[in-house]
């Protein structure tokens, strides 16, 4: 489907991804039982169109299609305030929007993960790739 979507937006469509972590260090953030709960806040958080899934080590991914950067931070901003209400410690949320310049699918959600680490290494929050 990612691939697919790709595709998509290299013929125009817009498309962002948003990856999330949350947890603190003494946090199991891949419990499943407590991915089940941040899974059902994140649908509740986004549109019927976007797809979200679990990408493993407490990582989830939202493929936001058909949405610009800036429809990318109002889906952040709505899905962090749904996870922190969790109390499940810190959230960090990168995002990343597709760029021509892209050739392989991976390099976006390599783009997205880059814009991740910055927002875990700061503490939390949303970070623009």
């Amino acid at each position: 489907m990612y691939s697919y979507l790709f595709q998509a937006a290299d013929r125009g469509v817009a498309m962002t991804v948003l990856l999330l972590s949350f947890g603190s260090e003494e946090f199991e953030a891949s419990d499943p039982e407590t991915l089940h709960v941040v899974g059902g806040r994140m649908q509740d958080s986004t549109r019927t169109s976007d797809l979200a899934g679990h990408l493993g080590h407490g990582r989830l991914v939202v493929l936001l299609f058909c949405t610009n950067i800036a429809g990318g931070m109002i889906a952040a901003d709505r899905i962090e305030q749904a996870v922190l209400e969790l109390n499940l410690g810190r959230v960090s949320i990168g995002l990343a929007n597709y760029e021509a310049s892209m050739k392989e699918p991976s390099e976006l959600l390599e783009t997205a993960d880059r814009a991740l680490r910055a927002a875990e290494e700061a503490g939390g929050g949303v970070e623009l790739a």
